[in-house]
């Protein structure tokens, strides 16, 4: 039976399970420089070993943790590639712990076999730890042989269809069929004039804006007596009239009408306009 788990977590995973490893091998490298330095110690070329793999698996690391993590340095992250070397790793952290329990069992640590043995016992954790890293690699190539993507690295991987389309709006809320490019704010009444005045930038009486043609907002605002018919006001306030008419209520006079101009000449009134001083 498969296992299957959230390919999101891979990277994450990943970067956990290595860096433990890390920490790992770091003390391992610490305390078998006491072991070498330790009195009646023999240094030998099981111990070598051991110290020696603290050291080989840096590039490993380096290799496994950081290419898959940036788009330009995916392409050296071959899954293929990735799994041979935590395979190849958990094989040489296998033989290097068992070579350090090897040089105690041969009596060569002298007053260090207990720092000896926690450099075991920390060589058997980090084999495990690659053992796991060598599982999750080798889902990592199923999953590329499968989606031709790294799980969890690439964010562009495709997933059931569900891909935004960049011609769309990121919020638009039209349907996912032929008609999905059609516009959102569709109504059955469209404006077609202008709202504030019709034509001429004057208002009349058929509707509340002036517009000779359609309401541009609903059909209830067409209503004269939704807030109130005239007759309402029995009283004249000031002797006014305070409503608008289509014959009148204009901005301004046309100057080229021709009314409301005298065109005779101006005269001065009466006087002596003969004396001077």
């Amino acid at each position: 039976m498969a296992i299957n788990f959230d390919p999101d977590i891979v990277p994450n995973l990943k970067l956990g399970l290595h860096s433990f490893q890390i920490i790992f091998s770091f003390v391992a490298w610490c305390l078998q420089i006491g072991v070498l330095n330790a009195k009646d110690a023999k240094v030998t070329g099981k111990n070598g070993w051991t110290f020696a793999v603290c050291f080989l698996s840096v590039p490993a690391w380096i290799f496994l943790i950081m290419t898959p993590r940036w788009e330009r340095t995916r392409r050296f992250a071959q899954p293929h590639a990735m799994l041979a070397v935590d395979a190849l790793f958990t094989v040489m952290w296998l033989s290097a712990f068992a070579t350090q329990a090897s040089y105690n069992a041969d009596g060569s640590c002298g007053k260090a076999c207990g720092i000896s043995k926690g450099i075991v016992g920390l060589g058997v954790l980090t084999t495990l730890l690659f053992g796991v890293t060598t599982f999750v690699s080798a889902f990592t190539l199923n999953y590329y042989q499968n989606n031709n993507v790294l799980p969890g690295y690439d964010n562009r991987q495709i997933r059931g269809g569900d891909n935004i389309d960049p011609d769309k709006a990121a919020f638009s809320m039209a349907p996912h069929d032929d008609e999905a490019y059609e516009r959102v704010n569709m109504e059955d009444n469209e404006p077609t004039g202008n709202p504030y005045g019709g034509y001429n930038g004057s208002y009349n009486s058929t509707t509340r804006y002036g517009d000779n043609n359609t309401n541009p907002y609903s059909a209830e605002d067409e209503d004269p007596a939704r807030y109130g018919s005239t007759p309402g006001r029995t009283n004249t306030l000031f002797d006014n009239d305070t409503e608008y008419h289509s014959s009148g209520a204009q901005y301004g006079n046309n100057p080229t009408s021709g009314g409301g101009y005298d065109d005779h000449p101006a005269h001065f009134p009466a006087g002596n306009y003969d004396r001077t001083h």
